[in-house]
């Protein structure tokens, strides 16, 4: 009856640590909402470089993305915002999680249409969203 034992109790320390690592996510979303406001450069227009990139430059990225330059596009609609990030190896390319970038983003800057997000380095792009 030994065996049994163990192998309950392993099975119960695998849990414990998926539970912590996935409450850990859960943190780091909601700290991404909360910090930091940047409602004090919301502009109407993504002509509006001075502001557009207060609003990008002071958002949090996800783990292993910093922010580099934009690109603008507002000669015809849809209007279009590139923002050039630098991605080290441990970036974890994954779309959904630039979402709530893109969020706050669009809601920020009014007549934004397309908001790219490109590795700096390799110009791929990593996510891309339209309003």
């Amino acid at each position: 009856g030994n065996m049994n034992k163990r192998s309950i109790g392993i099975l119960v320390a695998i849990f414990v640590v998926s539970v912590g690592i996935m409450s850990g996510c859960e943190s780091y979303k909601e700290k991404l909402y909360e910090v930091p406001d940047l409602t004090e450069y919301k502009t109407e227009y993504v002509g509006d470089a001075p502001n557009v990139v207060n609003i990008v430059e002071h958002q949090n990225y996800p783990n292993g993305y910093q922010y580099e330059s934009i690109e603008i596009q507002s000669e015809k609609e849809p209007y279009e915002l590139t923002v050039f990030l630098k991605a080290d190896m441990a970036a974890s390319k994954l779309e959904d999680e630039l979402q709530v970038n893109a969020d706050m983003t669009f809601e920020l800057i009014g007549n934004l249409g397309i908001l790219s997000y490109k590795d700096s380095d390799s110009q791929e792009i990593i996510a891309s969203y339209e309003r």
